[in-house]
């Protein structure tokens, strides 16, 4: 792979995730932070923004993933359409995130979200520096399923 390959595929993987990163991030720390300040507990804290992340993260994808598959099956009909849609939005993700979001959720997140705060204050910087540390660890093997994906699954 050329150096200006690599610049490209930089490019986009970063138009893919950035903006689903800057809702999952928006909607993490408004989730922890809320529990936080009413509980003053990190471990509810964690759950929270963990759930909240999840819910803007993979909402942003659920819903790109829907629009751009149902653009592609516009001739068929609408029930076709949208059952066709789903299938292809649920193979698509599961191949891209699956494997990350195992070693995410099970491993790498809950550890870094919880410890991270107990050492970086306030608690907003350290909750997300935390959550950027697993992230550098979630997006280098989603980035494998997002590449395997594009090559070995036809849309």
């Amino acid at each position: 792979m050329t150096s200006k390959d690599l610049i490209s595929k930089r490019r986009e993987w970063l138009r893919r995730y950035v903006p689903a990163e800057i809702l999952g991030t928006i909607t993490a720390l408004s989730g922890a932070w809320l529990v936080f300040i009413h509980t003053h507990s990190f471990l509810a804290a964690t759950g929270a923004g963990w759930f909240s992340e999840g819910i803007g993260f993979y909402g942003y994808f659920v819903i790109s993933e829907l629009i751009s598959n149902s653009r592609r099956l516009k001739e068929k009909s609408f029930f076709k359409r949208t059952s066709m849609a789903i299938a292809a939005a649920s193979t698509n993700l599961l191949v891209e995130f699956m494997p990350a979001e195992l070693i995410d959720n099970f491993i790498i997140r809950p550890f870094a979200m919880y410890e991270a705060p107990q050492y970086i204050h306030p608690y907003p910087i350290g909750f997300l520096t935390g959550k950027f540390a697993a992230d550098i660890i979630f997006y280098a093997i989603a980035i494998v399923g997002y590449e395997t994906r594009k090559r070995y699954i036809r849309r």
